[in-house]
């Protein structure tokens, strides 16, 4: 009987930690594709659409239906100067330089960030 008991103790437990595995992993394929989806939309907007100019990016709910126990927050940064060694000053105004930094935060309702993906996109030079 002991040994019975074991086996359904062990069968439960183990049902248990795969459904919270498959919860675990659904939850974070929902937020790649969300941040995916919501990056690609403002990459591929043209610069000159009167809709949503270069430096600005539609609402989540422009591009894409989100689940409603979720929250998509982007946070944009321009570049402005470098630095003599190189590095990239980055601020939160638009500038006239050519590199947008886009940061896309994917969380759950009760605000547990769930992904962060981080993206560019150039301006392009008419030549």
């Amino acid at each position: 009987m002991a040994i019975l008991g074991a086996i359904g103790v062990s069968l439960l437990t183990a049902l248990d930690t795969n459904a919270r595995a498959t919860r675990t992993l659904d939850e974070h394929v929902v937020a790649t594709n969300l941040a995916t989806a919501y990056i690609e939309a403002i990459k591929a907007l043209p610069p000159d659409d009167p809709q949503y100019p270069w430096p600005t990016c539609p609402s989540p709910e422009d591009v894409i239906t989100i689940p409603p126990q979720y929250i998509v927050n982007v946070d944009i940064t321009f570049s402005s100067s470098s630095t003599p060694e190189g590095d990239i000053i980055w601020v939160d105004t638009y500038t006239d330089e050519t590199i947008q930094k886009l940061a896309v935060t994917v969380s759950r309702e009760g605000g547990k960030p769930v992904l962060t993906i981080c993206a560019f996109k150039t301006k392009r030079v008419e030549g």
